[in-house]
């Protein structure tokens, strides 16, 4: 079974940090915890998290130090901040970070709990929305070798096996956004996602292989591709 999340718990007070790890491990979370600011960061270098949760008074993150130095390593990994000690500054200073939210102790474990799903879901989001653009760009730079290989083209089975290797992999990304916007109290279904505002890469890449298939259709002569283009030609216009 597939965890929910892995997330990394800073805090000097381990009755606290052993108790929300508990928690949050009974709501299908991985959790890693750690005392101060160097160790969290040497343990976010050794693996990867989808969300940080720190106490903001503790050894290693003054002045937010861990936060500020999370935010560049581990590219925008979203925190969520817990204080005893609530400030003006504090609170201001994390507006330009990554903080997913600012929570004072004692917190509520369904408001934590609640702040820890929707931000694991944007990160995974996010993470995924990466993935797709990379997906693409690559997909475009192996068409354009592969259309430059010889002067008459390549063939049927070099394409046919590329083109379905990145119509899957982009079908992939959208099942996996899916499942991870899942959890938002308005449904997401995988074909509404077509749409979405950035989810528009992910259509971009079916509406490329379809171009590219009906390009090209005259030089390969293969009912395979045909039937694969008409395929994804029905479902982009279900969308």
């Amino acid at each position: 079974m597939q965890h929910a999340g892995r997330i990394l718990l800073a805090d000097d007070d381990d009755t606290f940090l052993n108790a929300s790890a508990d928690l949050l491990r009974r709501e299908g979370y991985e959790c890693e915890t750690v005392n101060d600011g160097a160790s969290a960061l040497a343990r976010a270098a050794q693996q990867q998290f989808d969300l940080l949760i720190t106490d903001l008074e503790m050894p290693g993150n003054s002045d937010l130090q861990l936060v500020r130095e999370i935010a560049t390593s581990n590219g925008g990994l979203p925190v969520i901040i817990l204080t005893g000690y609530p400030s003006v500054r504090s609170a201001v200073a994390c507006i330009e970070l990554p903080v997913a939210a600012y929570l004072t102790k004692p917190v509520e474990f369904p408001l934590l709990l609640s702040k820890v799903r929707a931000a694991v879901s944007r990160f995974r989001s996010y993470q995924l929305m990466q993935n797709t653009e990379a997906r693409l760009q690559e997909a475009r730079e192996e068409f354009s070798q592969v259309s430059a290989a010889t002067p008459t083209g390549t063939s049927v089975d070099v394409f046919l096996a590329l083109t379905l290797r990145n119509v899957m992999g982009s079908l992939t990304d959208l099942e996996q956004l899916g499942r991870a916007l899942s959890n938002k109290p308005v449904g997401s279904h995988a074909c509404q996602l077509m749409n979405c505002p950035r989810g528009t890469q992910l259509r971009d890449a079916v509406v490329e292989t379809v171009r590219v298939l009906e390009e090209t259709k005259g030089a390969f002569k293969s009912k395979v591709l045909g039937d694969l283009r008409h395929k994804l030609e029905l479902m982009l216009a279900v969308n």
